[in-house]
């Protein structure tokens, strides 16, 4: 089954991301104090990888 940014289960909780974080979506740095949505990646090659995105809708 594959998954893109609509499927739900991508995202695990919303929670605020370590220090110098960048969304994956927008490639903007993730504030200290912003919500966030915490979510992993699949690799072909190993562990997934746990990303940071936006809570809300990105900055434009």
């Amino acid at each position: 089954m594959a998954t893109n940014d609509t499927d739900a289960t991508q995202c695990e909780y919303v929670t605020y991301a370590p220090a110098g974080q960048t969304c994956p979506a927008c490639n903007r740095p993730i504030n200290e104090l912003e919500p966030c949505r915490r979510g992993a990646v699949e690799r072909a090659s190993g562990a997934p990888v746990v990303v940071y995105r936006h809570a809300e809708r990105c900055p434009a």
